[in-house]
């Protein structure tokens, strides 16, 4: 598949003379639009064409995409859209999906997320939008459930040590609360969320390219794990290569498949700014998490919580806030009840708090952010662990437990 860069005019309708979509059917003999003719048809529009031009969504919405595929394919015309499609080869797009691993959803699928559909209403960015004609997915398991409870974690590629700490604590977090993580494969914030997650969880990356190649190739790797403890997931075919219209096509994707969006770091010109705007055209919450106000990378977070369209969340009980608002089973203050061993002091509840509930932290670091010598520490840490609000779940690694202790 040729990129196309921008999205063209759909051109095969002017070459038709067609004044409507409305009349598409009634031109052409439209076939049945049997399982496998659909798949196959689905499969040749993604091959050939970039997703995320509405009005073509909305043609193959409204017409089926069997019926659009055969007419472009046997329409004659000598416009891009028709040349593209006749020269796909969906014999080879099958055996290259096959030879990578991959699966092809389409719609009616069991496994296909229910929801990329908010795409067929939701308003156009930049100019693209529309609902995914098929993925290519990667991964063991039930890719629908997966996502079904999911938070997408997304942020700079040119991330801060404290961005992509926060990213991996909150990517760790979610997943040991069941919930699957969602992001883009990336450097950077992308790449902590994943990392985080792995470590107690699932977690999805989507790709702007084909998975038979995974990008970008530093994190072959990550990716690789990723691939085999959750998802790697694409819209463009196995043996696509990412370009800049693909990454932007790509971003309404990680925002359609999850519930909510994260966004931990953004310069003033984020691409993960692109993913906030997608979740804010489906009414999708957003959450920023807020950050130094010397560095750069606070900005895009920062402008976002003070124009009211994110969230403030430091923690992820305050993201789990915003998507079970209503559970009995959640806190949304730890401190409101006492633990089993009776109310904390202030100086226990302060050594609380710089635990994280995921990856855990070091006693060295522990004296690091609270400024304590390691005896004080240690002193209250047994404290603590007694009382059932903190667990070393590895030699010498702190954090909070998965549950509070019983009230």
């Amino acid at each position: 598949m040729e990129p196309m860069g921008e999205f063209e005019e759909i051109d095969f309708l002017a070459d038709s003379g067609m004044s409507s979509a409305g009349s598409f059917r009634e031109m052409i003999d439209a076939p049945v639009e049997d399982a496998q003719r659909e798949r196959i048809a689905r499969m040749g529009l993604c091959a050939a064409l970039d997703g995320g031009d509405p009005r073509m969504a909305a043609l193959v919405r409204e017409q089926g995409p069997v019926a659009v595929w055969e007419y472009l394919r046997n329409s004659g015309s000598t416009r891009a859209t028709a040349v593209r499609v006749r020269g796909v080869d969906v014999e080879a797009v099958q055996q290259a999906t096959a030879a990578c691993g991959s699966t092809f959803l389409i719609p009616s699928d069991p496994q296909w997320p229910l929801g990329v559909a908010d795409l067929a209403w939701s308003e156009p960015v930049n100019g693209l939008g529309g609902e995914p004609w098929g993925l290519w997915v990667s991964g063991e398991g039930d890719f629908a459930r997966a996502c079904s409870r999911s938070v997408a974690v997304v942020g700079a590629r040119a991330s801060t040590a404290y961005g992509e700490h926060v990213a991996a604590e909150l990517g760790a977090e979610l997943a040991e609360r069941g919930y699957t993580v969602i992001s883009g494969g990336a450097y950077g914030i992308d790449a902590a969320a994943h990392r985080g997650a792995l470590s107690c969880g699932a977690t999805v990356a989507v790709m702007a390219g084909g998975l038979a190649k995974l990008y970008p190739p530093g994190n072959a790797a990550l990716l690789t794990r990723i691939r085999d403890a959750g998802f790697v997931v694409s819209e463009s075919p196995p043996d696509c290569v990412p370009s800049r219209a693909r990454f932007l096509v790509r971003n309404r994707l990680i925002a359609a498949l999850a519930q909510a969006t994260v966004i931990v770091e953004g310069a003033v010109r984020s691409g993960a700014q692109n993913t906030v705007s997608w979740a804010l055209s489906m009414s999708r919450p957003v959450l920023a998490v807020p950050g130094p106000v010397t560095s750069a990378m606070s900005v895009t977070p920062h402008r976002l919580i003070r124009n009211g369209e994110a969230t403030l969340a430091t923690c992820v009980e305050e993201i789990v806030s915003v998507l079970e608002p209503l559970d009995p089973r959640r806190e949304t203050l730890p401190w409101a009840k006492s633990g089993a061993g009776g109310p904390l002091s202030d100086q226990e509840r302060t050594l609380v708090d710089a635990l994280p509930h995921g990856i855990g932290v070091s006693v060295d670091e522990v004296c690091a952010r609270l400024g304590w010598n390691v005896v004080t520490v240690l002193g209250v840490l047994s404290r603590v662990e007694q009382a059932g609000w903190a667990q070393e779940y590895r030699p010498g690694v702190w954090r909070q437990p998965r549950q509070p202790p019983s009230q």
